[in-house]
Parts: structure tokens; C-alpha cells; sequence
């Protein structure tokens, strides 16, 4: 099988996975329930705003950005506009089967919110349906790492995944997710990403350094 990544990002990519699969490993021996209800603090306003905000996000950014950024290559002088289209195809698609994947494996585990399962955990935010994955997480980090592997450079990597982890993150402290929720959501979007760069829009993509 050809490898479409270069080898700096292939040996990210490999650690960053590794590290993903070990705390969705370790997280369910821990006392997850104790860990959210001594972290949450409902008096902190500006934080519960600041989470909040992060939370909400998700689709806004998610879809809003690589919208924006095939709306402005779509009126610049000389862009591909193909490739442009493309990528938005790439992004779009990542999302919405990471988003299928993680829909059927909530109905299928049903497992309860933390809030529903124990009184000192408060709902911050909204969070209907069942806990894991996170969908949230999930989307955020589909289209995190195809942004990423579209415009590999270590500003927008970074950018994109500190707003991705501070939405992962968000969903702990609003009382909706377990800690494993996130890193199932973190692996499933990522995944799903990485499959579809590799075997299907590697050949015709041009990351853009």
C-alpha cells in the first residue's frame, strides 16, 4: 500500500494515534465520575461561558472554516479551484461519517450521561441522546486532522488542534461526557480523517505548505 504521507507527518501521525489508544485504554479504570464532579464548579461563571463557547462551536468552525477557505480560493485570481472544491468534499465527507459512526455506536452502547447517572454532576450543557462517543469531539477532530493534513503547516496544526482539544475538554467540565467519551470521539474523528486522505483524496489533494 502507498504511503501518501511524508515521513515526518507519518511518524506523528503513528505517536499521536498511539498516545489516543492508550488514554481510551487507561480512562475507564479511573473514577471518572469523582474526576468531572471535583472539577466542575457551577459558581465559576466565566468559566462554564468560556466551555460553553468552546462547546457550541464545534459546527461553526468545523464547517465554517474550510467554507470560508473555499469561498475565498473560489474569487482569488489564479487559484485551483478544483482542488479547493475538493478539499471542502474531503473535510465535509470526514465529518459526516465520523458523525455516522459515532450516531450508531451511542445507540448501540446506550450508555447514560455522567449528569444522569450521578446528582453531583451538573448539565451544563446540551447533551441529548446517550454519552459515548462524544459526537462533538468526534466532528472536531475530523475536521482537525483534515485541515491538518491539508495545510500541514505547525501553526495551523496547532491552532486547529487546540481548539479541538479545548472542545473535547468542554464537554468534560459540562458535565455531558466521560473522559473515555472523548477519546473514543478523538479516535473515531481522526481515523475516519486519516482513511479518507489515504485512500481516497491523497492522489488528487496537494497539501498546501
Amino acid at each position: 500500500m502507498e504511503n501518501h504521507f511524508a515521513p515526518a507527518t507519518s511518524k506523528i501521525l503513528a505517536v499521536y494515534m498511539m498516545l489516543v489508544l492508550m488514554a481510551a485504554w487507561i480512562a475507564p479504570f479511573t473514577n471518572q465520575l469523582d474526576l468531572i464532579a471535583a472539577w466542575q464548579d457551577p459558581s465559576a461563571h466565566k468559566t462554564v461561558a468560556v466551555f460553553q463557547f468552546f462547546s457550541d462551536s464545534v459546527s461553526f468552525f468545523s464547517f465554517g472554516v474550510p467554507l470560508v477557505i473555499t469561498l475565498v480560493r473560489e474569487f482569488k485570481q489564479g487559484a485551483n479551484k478544483k482542488q479547493s472544491r475538493l478539499s471542502f468534499l474531503y473535510v465535509v465527507l470526514s465529518i459526516a461519517i465520523a458523525g455516522l459512526l459515532s450516531r450508531i455506536i451511542k445507540e448501540t452502547v446506550a450508555e447514560p450521561r455522567p449528569y444522569e447517572v450521578d446528582t453531583r454532576i451538573m448539565q451544563l450543557s446540551v447533551g441529548g441522546g446517550y454519552s459515548m462517543p462524544s459526537g462533538h469531539t468526534t466532528e472536531a477532530f475530523a475536521s482537525a486532522m483534515a485541515l491538518a493534513l491539508l495545510i500541514p503547516r505547525w501553526w495551523v496544526v496547532l491552532l486547529i488542534f487546540s481548539w479541538a482539544v479545548l472542545v473535547a475538554v468542554s464537554r468534560i467540565y459540562l458535565g455531558v461526557h466521560y473522559p473515555f467519551d472523548i477519546f473514543v470521539g478523538m479516535l473515531i474523528g481522526s481515523t475516519v480523517a486519516i482513511s479518507f486522505f489515504q485512500f481516497l483524496f491523497a492522489k488528487h489533494l496537494k497539501p498546501r505548505y
